[in-house]
Order: structure tokens, then sequence, then C-alpha cells
């Protein structure tokens, strides 16, 4: 991956994420594209966009659309996304989420810009489906491992799982990951106005406050960095 990922917390497009995604956007200064496939079809997909789209401007990016929802105008979502240079997946469902890139072309565009050196801005369900393996709270696991299920995800940061909101609690959770991951995999705990910028195999806290690093039991302070895992694990 030549490109740059930033995993987000949650609480998307607020004053608190402004000096990040304007950094975001100075680096990479082409179109930003919003595509808000974790929202339903329809107002709340169009909601979501039409904030992301005001806060893009807010932060200094000249260039900002809100692509049509690919379920429902794949030929014109597929157009608005391909001019991407930073594509923004806001919050909402991981489960519709990891569906609408996987089961389209979507999916196939978010690891094509980050090969062509792009970014991708993901928050909450957004940063949880980029990683190798994402919980999916809607959904159950197997009866002998009650709790969330979890899920693989579509590896762009590999060996990354992401728990959004993250406040300390989440022990349901976290059991359901442990249960279902492999040791050595990177669970990341990120509050809101919170994230990490993943570049070059290395993930810098970034954001209001630091990043929880799950199995280390740690904080990673604003500006610190971690590698990723072996792409293998």
């Amino acid at each position: 991956m030549s490109g740059t990922v930033c995993l987000q917390g949650g609480g998307e497009f607020s004053v608190g994420y402004r000096p990040m995604d304007a950094s975001l956007v100075r680096a990479d200064p082409g179109p930003v594209v919003v595509t808000a496939l974790a929202g339903a079809v329809g107002r709340e997909y169009a909601t979501a966009n039409r904030h992301g789209v005001a806060h893009y401007r807010a932060v200094g990016a000249p260039d900002v659309v809100g692509a049509p929802d690919v379920r429902e105008d794949p030929v014109g979502a597929l157009v608005a996304l391909r001019r991407a240079r930073v594509l923004v997946l806001p919050g909402g469902s991981p489960s519709r989420l990891l569906h609408a890139l996987t089961s389209t072309e979507v999916g196939e565009v978010l690891g094509q810009l980050l090969a062509d050196g792009g970014t991708v801005i993901g928050s909450s369900a957004g940063a949880m489906v980029l990683g190798s393996f994402t919980v999916l709270p809607d959904m159950t696991a197997l009866p002998e491992r009650p709790g969330p299920a979890v899920a693989p995800g579509l590896a762009l940061v590999p060996g990354v799982l992401v728990v959004p909101h993250w406040t300390g609690g989440r022990s349901d959770w976290l059991e359901a990951v442990q249960a279902a991951v492999p040791a050595g995999t990177l669970v990341l705990g990120l509050p809101e106005d919170c994230g990490v910028v993943v570049r070059a195999g290395r993930a810098t806290a970034a954001g209001l406050a630091p990043t929880w690093l799950v199995d280390a039991g740690r904080d990673l302070p604003v500006g610190d960095t971690v590698p990723l895992p072996p792409a293998a694990a």
C-alpha cells in the first residue's frame, strides 16, 4: 500500500476532526469524494453525504462531492469515486458497509486508490471494515461463542482490528475478538475525535486524545507511532 489510510474513532465531521482532516487534504489536494455506504439507502445516505461535503469544504478542500449511492446508481457512483484522491467512508452499520464494498466494485476502487498513492478516510464503521477483521455488532457469533460476530474485513490495513467510540468498555466485543482473531493482531481502541494515520506500514496516533493499544494495555500518545503487524498476521 503506497497511499494513506486514516482510521477514525467516530463522531465524524465534528469540529474536533478539523485539524486532522485539514492536514490530510493538504497532503493530498485532489478531489474529495464522500460515500456514506454504512447508512441506509435514501435519506440516511444523502444526509451523511451532505454533512461530509460541508465538513471537507470547511477544512479547505476545494473540490468535494458526495458520490451517488452505488446501490441505486452503480454507473454514476463509480464515475464519481474513481475521480477521488481522498475517499471518505462515514460511520453507520459495518455489516451494511462491508456488504456494499464487497458486492460492488467500490472495494476495488479503494484498493486501487491506495495503490495509486491516494487517501482513504474511514470513521467508526468506515474504519472498522478497512482492517483485516471487523466486529459486526448487529450479527451474533456461533452459539458456542456468544457475543457479536467477527468477520474478515477488506484488509487494506493488514493485521488490524478497530474498536471505535472507545471509552474503555466493550468487554463483549473484546471477548469476541480474542476468540476470533489471530495472536498478534493490532487491536486499536479509537475514541471519538481521534484516530491513527497509516502510512508505509506504521500507524501514528492523531486527534484530541491518545489511541488505546488493547493488547498492550497502554495508550499510544498523539504523535507516537507503532508498526503494523506483518501482512500474514
